[in-house]
């Protein structure tokens, strides 16, 4: 068991030092929670009964206590529960992170024994969520957006304090938040892979063209040769490439990319899952992280916009998501999106041949309509194009996989469109 180290309790803390001068990171993810979580914890809410919860019985046992002190432990507790319910490993792993770097235990609890204030009579507890969570969607939705907004500005006034208490401490202005979607499971020749295909699917190495040798790859992905005849080897299983004694790893073309015939190989099942899991997490992140950005979307970008539509024609949302993700103001938020972004890396899709032909030009429509949205001055059409197409490749991905005997798909939901 891991306890929380309560060193700031001495005077002229090294603790206390450290958290204030990680405020900019700190608060840049208390404000990232109140932009995805709301939506993230609505639709989690619908897929399990508060009864069912793991915790239910202690929160229970913790709401009828007169004195609030340690209900942020129950609070989170009853959030993993509902969040692991989705069956979406990457959503409750995020709020892991995003709780460990937010610095919770202190700021939620343990700061009133150095600033003497407490979070608790501002903001909601236990009872009050169990209640939430029994709400309908949009209750849910808009009762967490009021929470998350409270909570973060609960933690500005705690620095605020910490501030007057300790003038001598200043916050770094820099921005850290650390997160791994593929930690634990991503063998490096499997990245090294489906980078590959990427550049295939894309056009980078077309077809009937040889890949670089593998002593050109070594060098580009600084790994050795048995790492990256594996990785060819997966791009050969599933008929990217075809290998060739004396001239290479030919490009084949896109009617030879056969990815079902490995749906039913285990050992793939689990890139199949984080793949789909990234599907379904990502509208959670585009929706709040494409209206972060719209302000940015002057005539100039609109311009350089249309040149990437341009040069790469056949994936509009990719171009949307690069650019929303390079320009997103919130770090936290920005680093969730890259890792997510990079578990989907467009490669699995593209090997989804023919029916990543067909939905690539639906997928087209959608980024051609925000960006007319974008013209008009729709900021909410703009915003629901780009999210409309996310949910749109899950639902169709998603329903690809169970007709080809993938039935594990069923346990990812479909996500609601707000």
């Amino acid at each position: 068991m891991i306890t929380y180290q309560a060193g700031f309790l001495q005077e002229k803390s090294s603790s206390i030092c450290l958290i204030a001068q990680k405020q900019a990171s700190i608060l840049d993810i208390y404000r990232t929670m109140e932009m995805i979580m709301p939506d993230i914890l609505a639709f989690c809410s619908k897929s399990v009964s508060v009864y069912e919860l793991p915790h239910y019985g202690k929160a229970i046992d913790w709401a009828k206590k007169p004195r609030p002190e340690g209900s942020w432990q129950i609070c989170s507790e009853i959030l993993h529960d509902v969040l692991r319910s989705s069956g979406n490993f990457l959503i409750n792993s995020v709020y892991v992170s995003l709780e460990i770097q937010a610095e919770v235990p202190f700021l939620a609890e343990y700061q009133y024994l150095v600033t003497h204030y407490t979070p608790f009579s501002e903001n909601h507890h236990v009872d009050w969520i169990l209640n939430t969570l029994q709400s309908s969607y949009y209750t849910v939705r808009r009762n967490f957006s009021e929470h998350y907004h409270n909570t973060y500005q609960t933690m500005e006034k705690s620095f605020s304090i910490l501030a007057n208490l300790y003038p001598g401490i200043k916050s770094s202005g820099n921005c850290t938040f650390t997160w791994d979607a593929g930690w634990g499971w991503d063998l490096l020749h499997k990245k090294i892979s489906r980078k590959l295909i990427e550049k295939i699917g894309t056009g980078i190495y077309s077809a009937g063209t040889l890949l670089p040798s593998e002593a050109c790859l070594m060098e580009e992905y600084k790994v050795s040769l048995s790492t990256i005849r594996k990785s060819l080897k997966v791009l050969q299983a599933s008929g990217f490439i075809e290998t060739i004694n004396g001239r290479g790893s030919i490009v084949q073309p896109p009617e030879r990319w056969r990815f079902t015939s490995m749906i039913n190989r285990s050992d793939y099942h689990q890139d199949i899952f984080i793949y789909l899991s990234a599907l379904q997490f990502i509208p959670f992140l585009i929706r709040s992280s494409a209206d972060l950005v719209y302000t940015h979307l002057d005539a100039a970008v609109q311009d350089e916009l249309q040149k990437r539509f341009h040069q790469y024609p056949r994936n509009y949302l990719k171009v949307w998501t690069d650019y929303i993700i390079a320009h997103v103001p919130l770090y936290s938020l920005k680093v969730i999106l890259e890792q997510v972004n990079k578990v989907l890396n467009w490669g699995y899709f593209y090997s989804l041949y023919p029916i990543a032909s067909q939905l690539l030009r639906k997928l087209n429509k959608f980024g051609e309509r925000a960006f007319k949205c974008l013209q008009t001055g729709d900021r909410e059409g703009y915003v629901n194009g780009i999210h409309d197409g996310y949910l749109y490749l899950f639902k169709e991905i998603r329903s690809y996989f169970i007709q080809n005997g993938y039935f594990q798909a069923q346990m990812l939901k479909l996500p609601k469109r707000v």
